[in-house]
């Protein structure tokens, strides 16, 4: 018999903190619009037990994680490759990718993280109760390639209405024995930058606004987000260029939730319960091949840019931007000095699989496009799986080799993977799903 049980903690940082995901904000956070939750579920077959953690977030670093790991490691059957957590990669929360930078507040906000999650671990555990599952696919066109391509051949973080995203919503419905709704699990694509450079409140962004509407459709239900592979998709109506072009805001946010959960809603009522209480879990760290020696290409030019105008007035470094500092030798130098020591090191990662009743879900820990996610859903032998990003740790982008050609935002950030490297972590990922089936 399957048995689950949830919980969730509040993680909204406090005001003041920086916020994560753009570059052009000049102040920290200035007031709460929405509460940020982290929403745990266990699963319990009498044999295994695996915990899958959504949190409303940017995403986690692999050292969190360990800690979340290690202070749950003492609930029976929960090994630490059965602990996933992920990020929904909201843009309107805090940000974590520079701890050397760190303020106070920061400091003491991210330290204070793991033992909240694994709170939410241990009580999702301690609430256990049989349960029947269910599983359906939806569809929401929410979401849209956002690798526009403009006259001049320049590919810009715009709408790409002939480029793929993935359409699928993955509903997972879990109810207890007596009917009534224990958890609603969602699954899609889509960047959450409805928010974009010029809100300053904390926000979950459009996952926030759907899994509040399910919770109120389906009234004892707890809704958990799992953002998928989502590295190429933006909302659809959000603004373009990281809005510098134009501005996002709530009312957006809002009707994608909504649009969202209403499809969601509509999937779940055609995800068929039943007694499947299938529950297993394996992880594997992988190396994803480099291309330092393009990155070193681009350090190099960018410390060429940084000597030219030493000397020059520059302004400022805003103290509240989270990861934008005007050009500087030193850093430029230093960037250098890493590539070249690193050589051709290889990207090494945690991937993970689980399966619970009749879905599997293979996580990552980076913004992957969704390419390799539609690959992985067709090709899997596990049906249905579904993919989530933003989870276990941070790699950055994962572009599809093409994408390296063509240029644009991600593939500059990414330039120091090869151009297989998806490949290589899809046809890992498909070898883990392979493992877990046997």
């Amino acid at each position: 018999m399957l048995k689950a049980g949830v919980a969730k903690v509040d993680v909204t940082p406090p005001v003041g903190a920086r916020m994560a995901g753009f570059a052009g904000r000049v102040f920290p956070a200035l007031a709460v619009h929405d509460p940020l939750w982290a929403k745990a579920i266990v699963f319990d077959n009498g044999r295994s037990r695996v915990a899958m953690v959504g949190m409303d977030l940017i995403g986690i670093s692999e050292k969190s994680v360990a800690a979340v790991r290690e202070q749950v490691a003492s609930s029976p059957g929960l090994a630490p490759e059965a602990v996933m957590i992920s990020g929904s990669h909201t843009h309107s929360g805090p940000a974590f990718y520079d701890e050397d930078r760190f303020t106070e507040l920061e400091e003491t906000y991210w330290a204070a993280l793991p033992e909240k999650l694994a709170s939410a671990v241990t009580e999702a555990a301690g609430s256990l109760a049989p349960v029947r599952v269910g599983v359906a696919s939806g569809w929401s066109a929410i979401g849209i390639n956002r690798r526009e391509v403009t006259p001049e051949g320049t590919v810009i973080l715009g709408r790409n209405h002939f480029g793929r995203f993935d359409p699928e919503v993955g509903v997972v419905r879990f109810e207890r024995t007596d009917g009534t709704p224990l958890a609603a699990m969602v699954n899609y694509a889509c960047h959450a930058v409805c928010l974009m450079a010029d809100n300053y409140l904390i926000s979950a962004d459009y996952p926030g606004f759907a899994m509040h509407a399910i919770e109120e459709r389906l009234p004892g239900a707890m809704g958990l987000f799992f953002q998928g592979a989502c590295g190429n998709v933006n909302p659809r109506e959000a603004a373009v260029d990281h809005g510098l072009m134009s501005g996002g805001g709530f009312a957006i946010a809002a009707h994608a939730g909504e649009a969202l959960a209403r499809e969601a809603v509509r999937t779940w009522q055609k995800a068929v319960p039943g007694e499947a209480a299938t529950v297993g879990s394996t992880s594997r760290r992988i190396s994803l091949p480099t291309n330092r020696a393009r990155a070193l290409k681009n350090a190099e030019a960018a410390l060429e840019r940084a000597q030219r105008v030493a000397g020059q007035p520059v302004p400022e470094c805003n103290p509240y931007s989270t990861w934008y500092d005007p050009p500087s030798v030193e850093r430029a130098q230093k960037r250098v000095e890493r590539l070249t020591a690193q050589g051709e090191a290889p990207v090494e990662c945690e991937i993970q699989a689980l399966t619970v009743g009749p879905v599997s879900f293979v996580a990552w820990p980076g913004e992957v496009f969704c390419d390799f996610g539609h690959e992985v859903k067709q090709r899997a032998p596990l049906r249905p799986t579904y993919t989530i990003g933003y989870a276990n740790g941070s790699i950055g982008y994962v572009p599809v080799p093409e994408a390296f050609e063509e240029g644009g935002y991600e593939a500059e950030v990414a330039a120091h993977l090869a151009d297989d490297a998806g490949l290589v972590l899809v046809e890992e990922s498909l070898s883990l799903l392979e493992f877990l089936k046997n």
